[in-house]
């Protein structure tokens, strides 16, 4: 930190503090009640910072301060410097991602709506942000359908076009639609993608018998199918309050420095959308809560009268102040609920375990291992192959010939991407046309279920194996690398007959090894159950007059057919359904056997 800026020239009133880098440029924004004291909480031995917040510490070489009257002054004026700054260290969405907006272009003549990532203050109006863009997507189209607006370009077209034919738009490109008329249903798309369907319901019929008594019974007609379109609309959304009432539900969740906030909105006590967001660079969770309600409302146009969270930000009164003051009226932030609401938190913040959970598990798979990076430099691949998969057949004189495909991701085994085959096409001892047949019906199954691929295929073998793979792949148009990995002496085929040889203590060729030598076990085990199936039925196949029922019945019973064999008439006579004389018949038979 630049000496010449000492942290004891900063005072102990209200404010804001920017923190910058050697360049100049602001890293950090925050908000304090005493200046002085949270800026030199970041300079003291013991304080408990988190590694993303030392690094932004290293980088400080001056701080600037703004003192303000009150802390809802600070936090205001905090709100503002975030939204012009973007600073590299305040909270952020995973990824610094631009989240989807719905706009509407209030600017216009004829407004437009469409969906967009780029929020300029031009004088449009936008709504979100939306955490799924197909989401966002299918809610303007249903709201076109109710109340007809434009998506077109900027300009008019010259002639109406297919949106007004379907529907979709009431062609202000002609004079079929007034200004006046265009703009009414632009407020009520507006209030619609809101929630505030229940006054706009109210709305709509009191306008539709107003024309219908100025006998404009066109225009009270096209209220009607807005009406009958918003009611069908209301009829989908889950109602989960027995009461009218506008309500967000905030839930959180961590693990390790990772947070998940969910946030369901209820509107006229119907649930009509859920968004879930990712933070970083936050200590604690009541830290987090309280960045991410400043930032989350800081880009709303609608905050509901009520705000429930799953735990208590930090400055919970400054923050209902500045929600009052943006909503215009008084808003509550509310930890302690019962029943329906109650009911509502505990969903929230399950869903916000439940996606923190997939999040934590696909950042695990995306942390690309060193044997991964590795065999990525060996086999002079262009990227590394996260995704491995391999393939192995078993049999024995040709005997129940199967077939396995395992699945390795980020070098540990994946056991959702298993696969077994019976081989069906090849009779005899043949094992690189049974390799042919797997990798076939592999390719058949990713094209039809739309798989992911894999970033490498391998054989168990050699250049037979590995030949007979290729021209599967070629014949189904895949462009993915190919190696075969021979038993006998631990080498690589590649194509073209080119082979590597690695050191025993090749972490690559160890990483290899461990997923031929699991292909290879998982099919074997498939070979063994089949065996082991065919064996116990051939066996008793041969006993005339006795069902599949009570064959299965006595393997049940006694376990296994040597287990069979070695009891006596008298024990399988206690075995359901069976007399002395089919027992005796059973035993004579599987003695004789």
């Amino acid at each position: 930190m630049n000496k010449n800026k000492p942290i004891s020239n900063i005072p102990e009133n209200p404010g804001v503090y920017l923190m910058k880098n050697k360049m100049g440029k602001i890293i950090y924004i925050g908000k304090a009640s005493n200046l002085k004291k949270r800026v030199t909480s970041y300079f003291t031995k013991d304080s408990s910072l988190s590694p993303r917040i030392e690094r932004m510490v290293r980088k400080i070489d001056n701080i600037d301060f703004i003192v303000t009257e009150t802390e809802i002054d600070a936090l205001i004026l905090e709100a503002n410097l975030i939204k012009l700054h973007r600073p590299e260290y305040n909270v952020k969405f995973r990824d610094d991602k631009k989240y989807p907006f719905i706009k509407v272009t209030l600017n216009e003549e004829f407004p437009r709506v469409f969906p967009t990532r780029n929020i300029k203050k031009n004088g449009s109006l936008f709504l979100g942000p939306y955490t799924d863009v197909k989401a966002v997507k299918k809610t303007i189209k249903t709201a076109r359908k109710i109340f007809p607006i434009r998506n077109c370009g900027k300009r008019l077209p010259q002639k109406e076009c297919l949106d007004y034919h379907i529907g979709l738009c009431s062609a202000p490109c002609t004079t079929l639609v007034s200004v006046e008329d265009y703009r009414k249903a632009v407020d009520n798309l507006i209030k619609f993608l809101e929630g505030k369907q229940t006054s706009l319901q109210k709305e709509l019929e009191e306008l539709m018998t107003y024309y219908s008594k100025n006998l404009e019974f066109e225009k009270a007609k096209d209220i009607r199918d807005s009406l009958l379109a918003l009611k069908k609309v209301q009829n989908k959304q889950k109602v989960v309050l027995p009461y009218k009432i506008d309500i967000d539900i905030i839930g959180l969740s961590s693990e390790n420095g990772n947070f998940c906030v969910v946030v369901d909105e209820v509107r006229d006590g119907k649930l009509i959308y859920q968004h879930h967001y990712f933070l970083q660079g936050m200590t604690d969770s009541n830290e987090t809560m309280e960045s991410f309600i400043t930032g989350y409302y800081r880009e709303r146009n609608f905050i509901p009268k009520e705000v429930i969270v799953s735990l208590a930000p930090y400055n919970l009164s400054i923050l209902e102040q500045w929600l009052s003051m943006k909503a215009k009226r008084l808003v509550r932030i509310i930890k302690n609920v019962r029943k329906e609401k109650l009911a509502l938190l505990r969903m929230s913040q399950k869903n916000a375990v439940l996606f923190l959970n997939d999040f934590l598990s696909k950042k695990a798979e995306a942390k690309t291992s060193k044997e991964v990076f590795e065999l990525m430099k060996v086999l002079r691949l262009k990227s590394p192959p996260i995704r491995i998969e391999a393939f192995d057949v078993s049999n024995i004189m040709g005997e129940y010939a199967v077939g396995s495909s395992v699945l390795f991701v980020n070098g540990k085994p994946k056991k959702s991407g298993y696969l077994h085959y019976r081989i069906r096409g090849v009779k005899g001892i043949n094992d690189v046309a049974m390799i042919k047949e797997v990798i076939k019906r592999r390719l058949n199954r990713i094209i039809k279920l739309k798989q992911e691929k894999p970033d490498l295929f391998m054989v168990d073998g050699g250049e037979g194996q590995l030949n007979v793979a290729l021209s599967v792949l070629n014949e189904k148009g895949f462009d993915i690398p190919m190696i075969g990995l021979a038993k006998r002496f631990e080498k690589i085929h590649l194509i073209g007959k080119k082979i590597v040889s690695l050191p025993g203590d090749s972490i690559a060729l160890k990483l290899l090894k461990r997923v031929r030598d699991e292909s290879h076990r998982f099919a074997i085990q498939y070979y063994r159950k089949l065996h082991k199936k065919e064996l116990s039925s051939s066996v008793l196949d041969g006993l005339s007059g006795l069902g599949e029922v009570k064959k299965r019945q006595l393997l049940v019973h006694f376990g296994s057919l040597e287990r069979l064999g070695k009891v006596s008439v008298e024990e399988i006579e206690q075995v359901k359904g069976f007399g002395k004389k089919t027992a005796q018949l059973i035993w004579e038979y599987v003695k004789d056997k």
